[in-house]
């Protein structure tokens, strides 16, 4: 039978049982985490010997780690650019061997949108975390085969386009990730909306396309703040976009769903909805959980909240498998190191619980040394194997006059916040007189603004640089900037002015700290007219 054709639990079915091998491996692999990234070195470091960066590199004298180390510096996503661009350009292998199947784009939270090279081999390597992830999910909780299942693997209206060496840049659909893996067979699962020309219309199309499935039994998406912005007419029917939108989705709707639809919008809830909902899978640690949690409360109280692992454009770090805080490190896909505070480098041999590192990446894509942005901090260890949570971004930090603020420090300041299960962020305001910082809030009660917004500025007084900034009259206090009296919105806005400065909407991550000044005054902007933006 067509895989296309099978009913959801015969799909997940065929799935699981064609994965066993792979899930066998892998768990076998995890009390052998080094031997097994000693041999995926070797793989990479052979597959890319005859290639413009491996020549340069010298990777057919490279015998070791550490001389892979010595020979191979670490590279930004900034110092990596030019190899991007010419891998983009050139018909000639620059990176690999294999001609890209396509390029990706990443979500362009530096100035220079990036193109990643995704190879035959980079997909298996993804394949491989996803398949993992997959099977072990059905089988922690088999409710999720009863059903469909609404996945934002890449952003909706992706850009099609072409690199000047005639590759493409962007998948043609999701399915492309999966093609030739024993995960196509889930194709037969998916709610895929039809999504028509209009650019502005996706959300809308999205969210009927979800209401009217009545079997829909997993959400599985990135950042919980995009499904927030997928279901916020729910939550808040009374303005004027969503007042529109729900009337455009009920008059398309079946009665019966129709019906669901109108008891969901009293109640706030999208228990009526999906009946047969059983997990939502989303990031859920780092600045996410803070709007996970608040999310959660719009769920029934049987919906399983399952967190993600760690997957950007550029590869996968860790994948959800097994119980316990924190996800394996996906040692079976990619080549990983971490870098220390002190700047000392290791492997998964080096790390140890509590350690907390940057990432760097060496893929089948063509990626050697990268650092990812992302800071991981150790939770525990499955076998040898170690299990880790997302932090923040590495380096993600804000300078305007010398204060040095960066994701750490602020969200350690923000902690009262966060504690109380309210949402804040810290955006720097440049235009004012006097640069500061306004700190924008939801779901903290009107008569306690003040109050918080002394605290904060207290704990922030603690870090040197913005102390001294403030005593020097450069920065002006700190101001605040209510939103709601609800969590959610904060994520909302910050959703949708990332998607505005060229984000892709899947691929936003929340985040305690604006550091990019044309996102601030974007982010500023539209907080003086939210919700009417």
């Amino acid at each position: 039978m067509d895989a296309a054709t099978l009913e959801p639990s015969d799909a997940w079915a065929v799935f699981v049982r064609e994965a066993q091998p792979d899930v066998e491996r892998w768990q076998a692999a995890l009390d052998a985490p080094g031997t097994v990234q000693a041999h995926t070195l070797a793989q990479l470091l052979e597959a890319g010997r005859h290639t413009a960066f491996g020549r340069e590199h010298g990777f057919s004298d490279i015998r070791s780690a550490d001389e892979f180390r010595e020979r191979v510096p670490i590279r930004n996503s900034a110092d990596f650019l030019p190899w991007l661009e010419r891998a983009a350009r050139d018909v000639k292998p620059v990176l690999t061997r294999e001609r890209p199947a396509f390029f990706e784009r990443t979500s362009g939270s530096t100035t220079r949108s990036k193109l990643i090279p995704y190879t035959p081999t980079f997909l298996r390597e993804l394949q491989a975390a996803m398949i993992v992830w997959l099977a072990g999910m059905a089988r922690a909780h088999p409710d999720i085969t009863a059903g469909r299942a609404y996945w934002s693997m890449s952003p909706a209206l992706q850009r099609p386009g072409t690199a000047p060496n005639g590759i493409a840049i962007g998948s043609a659909s999701d399915f492309d990730y999966l093609g030739g893996s024993s995960a196509a067979a889930l194709a037969a699962t998916l709610l895929v909306p039809p999504l028509d020309g209009d650019p502005t219309a996706w959300r809308r199309q999205t969210l009927r396309a979800l209401v009217a499935d009545e079997a829909l039994a997993m959400i599985s998406v990135w950042s919980p703040t995009f499904l927030a912005s997928l279901l916020r007419p729910l939550f808040s029917p009374e303005q004027a976009d969503s007042t529109r939108d729900l009337a455009w989705i009920e008059a398309n709707l079946p009665a019966t769903r129709a019906a669901a639809l109108r008891q969901a919008i009293a109640r706030g809830r999208c228990d009526a909805l999906w009946p047969r909902l059983a997990a939502v899978s989303s990031w859920m640690d780092g600045p996410s959980r803070v709007y996970a949690e608040s999310l959660r409360t719009r769920f029934a109280a049987a919906v399983q909240w399952l967190p993600k692992g760690l997957l950007a454009t550029e590869g996968v770090v860790s994948i959800p498998f097994g119980d316990g805080d924190g996800c394996p490190l996906a040692i079976g896909s990619h080549y990983l190191e971490f870098v220390f505070d002190d700047g000392r480098v290791c492997d998964v041999s080096g790390l140890a619980p509590g350690d907390e590192a940057a990432v760097l990446l060496t893929t089948g894509g063509g990626l050697y040394r990268y650092a990812l942005g992302d800071r991981v901090r150790v939770t525990r260890f499955t076998g040898r194997t170690p299990c880790i949570a997302f932090v923040g971004r590495a380096g993600a930090s804000c300078d305007l006059v010398g204060e040095k603020l960066d994701e750490r420090m602020v969200d350690d300041a923000l902690a009262p916040v966060f504690a109380s299960g309210a949402s804040a962020c810290l955006v720097p305001d440049v235009q004012a007189d006097v640069p500061h910082y306004v700190m924008l809030l939801a779901g903290v009660p009107r008569e306690s603004v003040e109050m918080l917004r002394d605290a904060i500025e207290t704990r922030l007084d603690r870090i040197f640089h913005y102390a001294h900034a403030r005593r020097m009259g450069q920065l002006a206090p700190l101001r605040v900037r209510r939103l709601s009296d609800a969590p959610a919105p904060l994520g909302d806005l910050l959703q949708r002015a990332a998607e505005r400065s060229g984000i892709r909407a899947g691929d936003v991550k929340p985040s305690p700290l604006v550091t990019r000044l044309p996102m601030a005054e974007l982010v500023l902007g539209m907080s003086e007219r939210w919700p009417h933006e």
